[in-house]
């Protein structure tokens, strides 16, 4: 898995190195491969053994680095998964440095829920006041891409992920929290150019579907080796056939921004 971490570093740097924007914590989840995330049975299901209170199972999945506390949390194909039908899910960060350029937090993150719509999911910071997003986002289909900003970040801070009630539970992925300097790049024209990248993050049909022109796309496997390259247009596909099914990152330029997704082939 070093290979990818490594990959997707390089990316994110080069994607913000103009912009005064510090990433102080990126997260994918790779590591949390047992069970799936679009169904509530069957394969398609995430694992049932709570990655912070394994009990009794044989081979439980440890915590990532990233997030070392938490409770209700379960590997679910490449995501975690918080919270059950009678219990609220909580993850909680290690402790980061939120107070460079100036305490601006941007955090990003992609979501989906159960089966109900819409639902919502806090976000803590520190000695900030919590946020409550909404999304509509359901496990039968793509994430929804999130971001979140807060001011007045502070140094040996956490950041904590939520269900609010027992009646949501969430897929998480690919969580990026990082200080932006007052008159970098707006938080908004960042996520337009994610959200504008990939647009079927879940893979049914062989083909990855791309929102915008992109250049210099390549898909990496989770050994971090590039199995597909390509230049795209707006609407346009890349046909994945050959790849066997599994999660892959994709990376590419848009409008001069590197940027990054991960997506499931099923």
């Amino acid at each position: 898995m070093r290979k990818i971490f490594t990959v997707l570093g390089i990316v994110a740097v080069s994607a913000v190195a103009n912009a005064q924007q510090t990433i102080v914590l990126s997260e994918d989840f790779a590591t949390y491969t047992d069970g799936g995330n679009t169904a509530s049975t069957g394969t398609g299901a995430p694992s049932g053994t709570d990655i912070y209170n394994p009990g009794s199972a044989t081979n439980p999945i440890a915590p990532v680095t990233n997030f070392p506390t938490g409770s209700k949390v379960y590997s679910a194909g490449g995501m975690a998964k918080l919270g059950t039908a009678s219990l609220i899910g909580t993850m909680t960060s290690k402790t980061l440095d939120l107070s460079s350029n100036g305490g601006n937090v941007v955090i990003t993150f992609d979501v989906k829920g159960w089966t109900a719509t819409p639902s919502t999911i806090l976000v803590k910071v520190t000695n900030l006041a919590d946020q409550t997003v909404s999304y509509s986002a359901v496990m039968s289909g793509s994430t929804e891409s999130k971001t979140v900003t807060f001011t007045g970040g502070q140094a040996n801070s956490t950041v904590t992920f939520e269900t609010p009630t027992t009646a949501f539970r969430a897929y998480l992925d690919n969580i990026v929290i990082k200080t932006v300097a007052s008159g970098s790049l707006a938080v908004a024209d960042f996520g337009k150019t994610k959200s504008l990248f990939v647009k079927n993050t879940f893979v049914k049909n062989n083909e990855i579907a791309f929102g915008a022109d992109a250049k210099n796309v390549k898909v990496y496997n989770m050994f971090g080796q590039v199995v597909k390259t390509a230049s795209v247009k707006a609407d346009g596909t890349l046909n994945v056939a050959d790849l066997a099914k599994g999660n892959y990152i994709v990376t590419g330029t848009v409008n001069n921004e590197a940027v990054s997704q991960k997506i499931l082939k099923d």
